[in-house]
């Protein structure tokens, strides 16, 4: 029933509520009564409906609905909550929850927003052997929720944010709501890749104050959000799930470039927004590196390790090498190098290989202009030297041998350049090219790099 008077649909709903589970009757009685669950469930749909249908008098009806939910999710028995007595109106409970938040959040009203997270809570503080078995319903309403209305959570607190993580891991411990959570993630990722502003509702655009195109759909605290369940999902932090691994893989490296737009621009506002993004993006640039390389780059799946190392490299290419402390390039540096894959798995070690080169051309100069980082650079170029000895000695026939010849004499010769590094380090970066060359010349394949920085 639509209507403009909100005070009749008020008294409708006052009606309606009071019957779905009513005040004063003891749980036992209502346990006894074969029709009463049925009844209740019944009546809360028509409930819904109403809300939903009158959506402009949502901030004076929705009140009744959280009132009467927390009422109920407070009835205890003698050793259980009732969820456990009346599941099924439990579960349309939920259902109700979630489908008012994917109608209503869009709704420009802080005290209705107030009260859908509240609601959202409600089902988080569910009994977990209950949640786990609507695992799959927390899971659609959570993934539709965060596409729907991503871009308005933050309008009036962090709370959105905080509650959709909640209820979207909590949805991922189930195995049948962990797809539904993984596909909400990459849809919004996919569409922050290509949407701006003016793809959104008028209404949004004006809440938000947001005119320029180039900005973000996503927060600052979006992000982070977001990066710690794909994170979860690289790990396989839900029951050892590793199935969400190699996609996962691909949204964290655009997620961490969504990152790198919140840090360029703190850095740009001043010396204050510098180190806020710069804390940020190192935080984030660490946890994802290692969980990338162990995880993914060390997996004994040959595909895996592959997309490991490829999302790996973008990861390295979009970081701006001074936003991240030393410290932490060096050791990143000396974790690839102590572990690095067989050399019995030619296909991981190519990729591997294709790391090193981009890691050699990408971080020696900056790394290089610090002498006090000599030595442990030394180290890292004596082992990774090694390791190219080792490649070119499993067989001149093997893809493996061709595949290092091309790639060290590729970094050979862009770092022999005279216009590759002035700086500084320009004479450790000669140091460096000449020691890969030896390693080629060792093998009689030094002919196709350049000589030009040798006497």
């Amino acid at each position: 029933m639509k209507t403009d008077d909100s005070l009749m649909a008020k008294r409708f709903l006052v009606a309606m509520l009071s019957a779905v589970f009513p005040e004063g009757v003891g749980v036992e009685s209502l346990v006894r009564d074969p029709t009463f669950e049925h009844n209740s469930v019944f009546v809360l749909e028509l409930a819904a409906r109403l809300l939903i249908s009158n959506r402009k008098h949502s901030a004076v009806l929705y009140p009744l609905f959280l009132a009467k939910f927390q009422q109920i999710m407070s009835c205890v028995g003698s050793d259980s909550p009732i969820g456990l007595k009346f599941p099924y109106l439990m579960e349309r409970i939920v259902v109700t929850i979630l489908r008012s938040a994917i109608h209503l959040f869009d709704v420009p009203d802080p005290l209705l927003r107030e009260q859908l997270n509240r609601s959202l809570t409600l089902i988080v503080d569910l009994p977990n052997s209950f949640t786990r078995q609507i695992g799959s319903r927390i899971g659609v309403g959570g993934a539709i929720i965060l596409r729907g209305c991503f871009y308005l959570f933050d309008d009036f607190s962090q709370d959105d944010w905080s509650n959709i993580k909640v209820l979207l891991d909590l949805a991922a411990q189930d195995k049948a709501g962990r797809g539904f959570v993984f596909d909400g993630i990459s849809s919004v990722i996919d569409s922050i890749e290509y949407a701006t502003p003016s793809d959104r509702p008028d209404e949004a655009l004006q809440m938000r104050g947001e005119e320029d195109s180039s900005s973000l759909q996503i927060s600052q605290h979006g992000v982070e959000v977001m990066a710690s369940l794909l994170l979860r999902f690289l790990n396989g932090g839900y029951e050892n799930d590793l199935t969400f691994k190699v996609p996962s893989m691909r949204y964290i490296k655009k997620i961490y470039s969504f990152s790198r737009h919140f840090a360029d621009r703190e850095i740009g506002e001043g010396d204050g927004g510098a180190e806020t993004g710069t804390q940020l993006h190192d935080t984030e640039f660490e946890t994802m590196v290692n969980a990338i390389y162990n995880d993914a780059c060390l997996s004994d799946d040959a595909q895996t390790a592959k997309r490991g190392f490829e999302s790996l490299q973008g990861v390295i290419v979009a970081t701006d090498v001074a936003t991240i402390p030393t410290a932490k390039w060096l050791a990143f540096l000396n974790m690839v190098v102590a572990s690095p894959p067989s050399v019995s798995m030619q296909e991981a070690r190519i990729s591997y290989l294709a790391l090193i080169g981009r890691l050699f051309l990408t971080l020696m100069p900056n790394l290089s202009d610090q002498k006090q980082n000599w030595s442990e650079l030394e180290d890292f170029v004596i082992q990774v030297s090694s390791l190219v000895s080792e490649n070119l000695n499993f067989g001149r026939a093997s893809p493996l041998f061709e595949t290092t010849v091309q790639t060290m004499t590729n970094v050979v010769n862009v770092m022999s350049m005279s216009g590759f590094h002035e700086g500084e380090g320009a004479s450790f970066c000669t140091w460096v090219a000449d020691t890969l060359f030896v390693e080629l010349e060792k093998v009689g394949a030094g002919g196709g790099a350049s000589l030009s920085s040798r006497p």
